[in-house]
């Protein structure tokens, strides 16, 4: 039996072996980072490092105060990766606008952080990324 999340519209569960799926409707908020925290904290008393996949094909914007949180504060996040698919092109350049300035006030993102087009490429993506957290463990 596969535990469900819900918040709002939003739904989340975990996918053997280390994946957190979101499929995120609406506003990404504060109130949403908070509760992806509390699952991802939760979450990692059995698996420590997680990856949060998020379909954001029925996402409609990130609020100012969810900007700030992550720009401010990217261990609001305690993924080892966060990669989104399917967000409109005003997501995108919310997301992409989010990165540039933090980096210049010497925050940097805690996990990597990936936006592609599909499902497939978002997999993809963490596929990769497991790759270099096991090399970099068997080192």
């Amino acid at each position: 039996m596969v535990r469900m999340w819900t918040f709002g519209d939003s739904k989340m569960w975990f996918e053997s072996p280390d994946l957190v799926r979101l499929v995120h409707v609406g506003v990404f908020d504060l109130k949403l980072i908070q509760a992806l925290c509390g699952v991802g904290r939760e979450l990692m008393a059995v698996q420590p490092r997680l990856y949060l996949l998020c379909d954001a094909r029925r996402g409609s914007s990130i609020s100012l105060e969810a900007r700030k949180a992550l720009s401010e504060t990217p261990e609001v996040m305690p993924y080892a990766g966060i990669v989104i698919f399917g967000a409109s092109f005003a997501l995108r350049t919310m997301a992409s606008m989010m990165g540039p300035p933090s980096g210049l006030l010497g925050r940097t993102q805690t996990a990597p952080f990936g936006m592609v087009d599909t499902e497939e490429e978002a997999r993809s993506w963490v596929a990769a990324r497991r790759a270099v957290m096991d090399a970099v463990q068997a080192s």
